[in-house]
């Protein structure tokens, strides 16, 4: 085994809520930071959009993290079925069950495809699950930054109050469905 790898298994053995906390806070600077020398000329409104869209990705990312420093497979797999879940439910309204309910809502800023926000899904799919199976203190930052997500799409007049909140709410169902809280063995 090469140090490089004996090294990591050692600092993810060492791994905590509050480093894993300032680790994920670390990357994300610098993934803002690169963006901000990509996309310096935007206005401060796009870069609440931007923000938004790189949570969205982010905080499900983060929620891998306590599940690969403790080897927890069953919480892989749960991690999975709540993506898979949230993805599917909320294109197929995407793509045509929002028209059969009657909730075919046009963009504020035009376009179709409103109804759930799927950036709000996908930020919210992570938050839940680290806070249903490893509980809130694990979700004490993701929560918030979910909720900017939400509020982001609102804000940049990507979907109206009732998409992002459709969103949250699938989220939670999901979650409630697919995720159990983490055992120690």
């Amino acid at each position: 085994m090469s140090p490089l790898v004996k090294r990591s298994k050692k600092i993810i053995e060492k791994s905590t809520p509050h480093n894993t906390n300032l680790t994920f806070f670390v990357c994300l600077g610098l993934v803002m930071l690169i963006n901000v020398f990509l996309n310096y000329k935007e206005p401060f409104d796009s870069w609440i959009e931007i923000v938004g869209t790189v949570f969205q990705i982010a905080i499900p990312m983060y929620a891998i993290v306590p599940v690969l420093w403790k080897k927890d497979k069953e919480g892989a797999v749960q991690m999975i079925k709540i993506l898979f879940f949230v993805v599917g439910v909320t294109w197929a309204f995407k793509l045509g069950l929002s028209n059969l309910v009657g909730i075919d809502d046009v963009r504020p800023r035009g376009g179709r495809m409103s109804f759930p926000s799927g950036h709000t899904a996908g930020a919210f799919s992570g938050a839940v699950f680290l806070a249903i199976r490893y509980g809130i203190k694990y979700a004490v930052i993701a929560v918030p930054l979910a909720a900017f997500v939400g509020f982001s799409r609102i804000y940049s007049f990507a979907h109206w109050p009732h998409d992002v909140f459709a969103a949250v709410i699938l989220c939670c169902v999901g979650g409630l469905l697919l995720v159990r809280p983490y055992k120690k063995k």
